[in-house]
């Protein structure tokens, strides 16, 4: 028979425990206006996976709307291209390698939103 003790999950940290990784094969990034009236979702490769597009971002004409989705489709494409920073870093690559991919960093991300929506206080 073995001697069992009891566990006191005080003695563990939350490096321990082993965390399922990312899954970066599907992961989405969106990107809303704010007013929260369009709104436009990329994959990981920064294909447009979604459109969210209410009443009221329909009654600011054509002209509007067709501009407002190219903008936040260009961010959203950029937010993907982030998310594929994270993707590499998480996976050991080399910084070196990463840069020479041109790839936005969170900060870089975060200053063309705010120019192109102004500071947003969430």
């Amino acid at each position: 028979m073995t001697d069992m003790q009891p566990i006191d999950m005080d003695d563990f940290e939350p490096d321990d425990f082993d965390t399922a990784p990312p899954d970066w094969r599907n992961m989405t990034y969106e990107v809303f206006n704010p007013d929260h009236t369009a709104g436009v979702g990329c994959d990981r490769d920064g294909e447009i996976i979604g459109l969210h597009i209410t009443d009221d971002a329909r009654d600011n004409g054509d002209t509007w709307l067709a501009a407002e989705i190219v903008r936040l489709a260009r961010l959203a494409h950029m937010k993907s291209r982030v998310g594929l920073r994270a993707e590499m870093e998480y996976k050991g690559t080399r910084s070196y390698t990463i840069d020479s991919f041109d790839l936005p960093t969170e900060a870089s991300y975060r200053a063309m939103e705010e120019s192109e929506f102004g500071r947003r206080d969430a």
